[in-house]
């Protein structure tokens, strides 16, 4: 193309709404096995888990909230490495006292 690069292609990102109780992880510690908790792994559609897709970030177990699943290491590390700046929003509701 006359020693123009070609455009990259836009990155393949899922959305997904994590619920309450669901470890921010495609697989559980063997140790915790048989608990049978709920994570990621489980929610997440074969053909994306074949193809190498991973949670970008993390939320803690008992919290809800917007996890993003990434093909791309490279976007994944921009996206959470501190060095970079992206902003993050957190809400939180709190029962008694604070």
């Amino acid at each position: 193309l006359d020693g123009n690069l070609l455009p990259s292609a836009a990155p393949l990102l899922l959305a997904y709404h994590k619920p309450k109780y669901v470890l921010s992880v495609m697989e559980d510690d063997k140790k915790y096995k048989d608990q049978e908790r709920k994570h990621l792994g489980q929610m997440l559609s074969a053909r994306y888990k074949r193809c190498g897709m991973h949670p970008v970030g993390r939320l803690d177990y008992d919290t809800t909230g917007l996890i993003l699943f990434s093909l791309d290491g490279k976007l994944t590390q921009q996206l959470l490495h501190p060095r970079r700046g992206v902003e993050k929003e957190y809400v939180a509701t709190v029962q008694g006292k604070v």
